[in-house]
């Protein structure tokens, strides 16, 4: 039996097999199973944008107005992008191999020899990674989705949640099992989990957010933002395209008194904080940046589809440097792209895809099929001022769209001289708080910031949200 018939038998397994692979996208092989090690592959997150369900969804966005054609755009669904990459030099070490961007420096903490590759898929001008492909995924926080699958495997230890387990290795599930989210304000990850359970899993209906007297129906839904970010619109349409006068902090207000995490005062600030950290390059093995290693975990945790070796991917072995990620679903160093391949939606992204999300203005910067996409970067870049397009950007969101012999001929001349901006060895990290790119004569600064969790006011509040 070859590895890959193994892991179709242990795709059946899972809650009325929501779990088998293929029964959302069908989409294994594009990132797993293509003849390399799972730690010479990484990945990054794009950010969110409205789908029009349509090849021809850029047509539906008036640039000028900043609105859809709503007589045009049928659907509004959210729909999110992330990126797939390749280490065509990678040498074995596993994590061992690597340093991180992290807190606004490089950290080689990690890194167990004398010259570790920086894991910076998110710079455009990278020569360390090559792009596999771009993918989209509805923007959908219940399980067996994007968000779901990346907090309970990476976004758990990467977010310490592992950390306050206090060595817990007793083979139970732990929130994941529990739903038990209830220390949001001191804990990283149960804030993340407890915010994802209370957001709208496409456009909800709210009732009326006025005084009550108007009688007025309302929705909600996810509002992309620029450059990965994203808040709740309220609209007055049941395909949450037309904006309506109230705001987030006005739903928060009506709901607050059911509402956890989610009603806190900076609530997506603090949301698109976390997320930022996969806006730069992360392995596709979940992984840790401290050593930890417990020895009974894989003896523990032998129950059905569990405790299972590296080929499955759905869990992998050791990691030969004790950097090791025991997650929330008690799976060890899982392989994050093999469960967006295989337990959400996941769809290969078109060009028409990235043009749509390009001129809603909402993706980061992101260079495909000889072709710019999108805006801003985080972390840092290798390029500088001089090697950048200088006259393309289009403050209204635009972004870069088009194949015109002017960004061909750019794109070559950057491979070309992208040796020169090699790493941190070859440069000087001068952008403290995250790097800028300088488009059309002016500064995109994409801070990491650092946000406050606090409460909301709950005066007035008198009604369930209809989320939680």
């Amino acid at each position: 039996m070859t590895d890959k018939s193994k892991r179709k038998l242990w795709g059946n397994w899972g809650n009325n097999n929501k779990e088998y692979y293929g029964s959302y996208g069908g989409l294994e092989g594009v990132v797993t199973d293509i003849g390399i090690d799972s730690y010479a592959t990484a990945w990054r997150y794009l950010g969110t944008y409205t789908d029009c369900n349509s090849r021809w969804m850029s047509s539906f966005w008036n640039k000028n107005s900043g609105e859809f054609n709503t007589g045009k755009c049928k659907g509004g669904t959210r729909k999110l992008l992330w990126a797939a990459y390749k280490n065509p030099s990678y040498s074995g070490n596993q994590i061992g191999e690597y340093e991180f961007y992290v807190d606004d420096e490089w950290n080689d903490s990690t890194c167990t020899s004398n010259s570790c590759t920086p894991m910076d898929c998110h710079d455009p001008w990278t020569n360390h990674w090559q792009l596999l492909g771009i993918y989209k995924e509805t923007v959908d926080f219940g399980n067996d989705m994007f968000y779901e699958q990346l907090f309970k495997h990476q976004g758990y230890c990467l977010w310490d949640g592992d950390k306050e387990d206090n060595g817990n290795d007793d083979g139970e599930e732990h929130h994941s099992g529990s739903r038990d989210y209830s220390n949001w304000g001191d804990s990283t990850y149960q804030f993340m989990q407890a915010m994802r359970n209370e957001l709208p899993s496409g456009c909800t209906a709210v009732g009326d957010l006025s005084d009550g007297s108007s009688g007025s129906s309302y929705y909600i839904n996810i509002k992309p933002q620029s450059e990965g970010d994203i808040t709740i619109g309220v609209y007055t349409d049941s395909s949450c395209l037309i904006e309506s006068e109230f705001t987030f902090q006005d739903y928060q207000n009506a709901y607050a008194s059911s509402l956890s995490s989610t009603g806190s005062e900076d609530a997506f600030d603090t949301w698109n904080t976390n997320m930022d950290a996969y806006k730069v390059c992360q392995p596709c093995r979940a992984y840790n940046r401290e050593q930890m290693y417990r020895e009974n975990w894989s003896q523990r945790s032998r129950r059905k589809g569990r405790g299972l070796a590296e080929y499955y991917d759905g869990q992998g072995d050791d990691e030969k440097n004790n950097y090791n990620c025991y997650d929330d679903a008690h799976y060890k160093n899982c392989n994050q792209c093999y469960k967006f391949e295989t337990h959400t939606d996941i769809e290969k992204a078109t060009t028409s895809d990235l043009k749509a999300a390009s001129d809603q203005g909402t993706i980061l910067l992101i260079y495909y099929n000889n072709n710019w996409y999108g805006n801003g970067t985080v972390g840092d870049v290798n390029g500088t001022t001089a090697t950048r397009p200088s006259n393309t950007y289009a403050s209204s969101g635009g972004g870069y769209r088009g194949g015109s012999g002017y960004y061909k001929g750019w794109a070559a001349d950057m491979e070309a001289k992208t040796a020169k901006y090699d790493s941190k060895y070859a440069m000087s990290y001068s952008l403290a708080g995250g790097a800028a790119l300088l488009l059309g004569g002016m500064g995109l600064v994409k801070m990491f910031r650092r946000r406050r969790i606090a409460l909301v006011s709950e005066e007035g509040s008198t009604v369930p949200s209809p989320l939680v």
